[in-house]
């Protein structure tokens, strides 16, 4: 069973960590806001939260030494504890290294009707087409896993695969992803995700704020069956 698991937060704030017996950095200094949704795919900004998760883990191991794996996670998620301890402890009975991170889904609203969609399909480009109640079922892996390209922001990993491959830019850019597919992308290790934990995302405002006809739009394809383009 994986031991010395530690969390590692990065956010614009000191967040609330409830599980006491998993240790906790949360790092704030550095942070710029940018566009949550839809994804902004720059190399600046993943060279920035690439440099941010970095910087994070070295100042984890500073007050935890002895830390043997990482539990990264996103602000997003911190309040699901059943789900964080589920993850925690398939990652800990699984007695072979990879990196595991919980699948991520939203309500979306775009169109009519609504429908739970998969949220970080740019790490995880293998769950464009997957719905939410798929269930894998391979040989020599727990029920529910898929090998994947990456893992988003709810993820546990090994020590030793952050110290000699660390997160960075994967190319090419930005077809290949991003800084934690960088992190996946080292050879000898897989990279799956659960889906045995189900982690939440809102949907963003920016889909809630859409007006009927935009909606009705997208519903129907009007948009490109008049050819019309944006202003």
């Amino acid at each position: 069973m994986k031991q010395n698991i530690a969390a590692v937060c990065i956010s614009g704030r000191e967040e609330n960590w409830s599980i006491g017996e998993v240790p906790f950095y949360c790092h704030t200094e550095g942070y710029k806001e940018f566009a949550h949704y839809p994804p902004v795919k720059t190399w600046e900004r993943v060279k920035y939260l690439a440099n941010r998760r970095n910087t994070a883990n070295k100042k984890l191991l500073k007050l935890h030494p002895d830390t043997e794996h990482f539990l990264s996670i996103d602000s997003y998620y911190l309040d699901q504890v059943h789900e964080i301890r589920l993850l925690i402890k398939e990652y800990a009975n699984y007695n072979m290294d990879c990196v595991l991170g919980a699948t991520n889904w939203f309500l979306d609203s775009s169109k009519y009707p609504s429908r739970v969609r998969y949220w970080d399909t740019w790490a995880t480009p293998e769950m464009k087409r997957k719905s939410y109640h798929y269930y894998p079922r391979h040989e020599q892996i727990p029920a529910g896993w898929e090998r994947v390209a990456g893992c988003g922001g709810f993820t546990l990993y090994p020590r030793w695969l952050w110290e000699k491959r660390g997160y960075g830019i994967p190319e090419p850019f930005p077809d290949a992803g991003n800084e934690v597919n960088y992190l996946c992308n080292y050879p000898g290790i897989p990279s799956y995700v659960t889906f045995n934990v189900k982690a939440r995302r809102e949907t963003p405002k920016e889909l809630l704020d859409r007006s009927f006809i935009k909606k009705l739009r997208t519903t129907v394809g009007l948009r490109s069956r008049l050819g019309l383009r944006r202003s």
